[in-house]
């Protein structure tokens, strides 16, 4: 994204679009390179990384049309992409937590630092009405797995327990996610459960300079170049399904994408910004220059 176009209002790059027509994204070309030059005609030592910062930035809160989200590589939920190169290509999977196994899964998620989080909720389709139906689906991302916790029936007493100790205050796990106002208002509502000590992507990308919320495919596509599918029709689907009743294949992926992509973009977005500490501005510094470190 150059600073031109980050610069240039929306509306406005769409009135010379509709009056260039095809010769519209020449122009562009043309002012990209001219920006080129002139950036090329005043770096030296002492401005190349305010320069390069203010570039990158630029690029990590740029919201990306539909046409060139469409062009990016899809998101892969089974293998890493675009996050660090010691990370680029390991394998993860989902698991779907029973009463068998959910020793095994809590084992996994105390071991972690950073968790990725969210939660699904059975749509409500009356008009003007807040949504009140209790959280149907927990995702928990872990370094290697994605851990998808049906809320239903007789899972939820010892789900719930088990669940406390990772995502209350009594956890030093930082909980990782997108949009995360109402799963904390229904996580406290429906399990007394008390999210912390968490941190919303939308407010770190806030904190670079993004004028509004961006949410998760603007987000993904900007700071890991990856395309990731949402669906509608997915999102509304039934996701409290009683037991005997397992979750479509889409549903879990839609499910699992969402929260593992939280946890890549986290991890993309310090990578790419670790070499400008000096430059964050201070409410990063001061949140997360420990963790950036590591």
């Amino acid at each position: 994204m150059s600073l031109y176009k980050f610069a240039l209002a929306a509306d406005k790059s769409v009135q010379i679009r509709q009056a260039l027509g095809a010769e519209a994204e020449a122009y562009f070309a043309a002012m990209e390179a001219a920006e080129q030059a002139f950036f090329g005609s005043i770096v030296n030592e002492t401005n190349q990384q305010k320069l390069d910062w203010l570039r990158l930035r630029t690029h990590l809160i740029s919201r990306m049309s539909d046409k060139d989200i469409a062009a990016l590589a899809g998101y892969r939920i089974d293998k890493l992409q675009n996050v660090a190169r010691h990370l680029d290509g390991n394998e993860r999977q989902i698991a779907i937590v029973t009463i068998d196994t959910l020793a095994a899964a809590m084992t996994d998620i105390k071991a972690q630092q950073w968790i990725g989080f969210d939660t699904e909720t059975a749509a409500t389709f009356d008009k003007g009405r807040r949504n009140t139906n209790p959280v149907s689906l927990i995702q928990i991302a872990t370094a290697s797995h994605c851990y998808l916790f049906r809320m239903v029936g007789s899972n939820v007493l010892s789900f719930k327990a088990a669940l406390a100790e990772v995502l209350s205050e009594q956890s030093n796990i930082l909980k990782i996610g997108i949009g995360l106002r109402s799963d904390v208002n229904a996580m406290k509502r429906d399990f007394n459960i008390a999210l912390s000590p968490m941190l919303d992507l939308n407010w770190l990308m806030n904190q670079l300079g993004a004028a509004k919320q961006m949410g998760t495919v603007q987000i993904a596509a900007s700071v890991l170049s990856l395309k990731l599918p949402k669906s509608k029709r997915v999102t509304l689907s039934n996701w409290a399904l009683s037991l005997d009743k397992p979750l479509s294949d889409e549903q879990i992926q839609y499910a699992a994408a969402d929260t593992l992509v939280a946890l890549d973009i986290y991890h993309g977005l310090f990578e790419q910004i670790s070499a400008y500490k000096a430059l964050w501005p201070n409410t990063i510094k001061q949140r997360f220059l420990e963790e950036a470190t590591h």
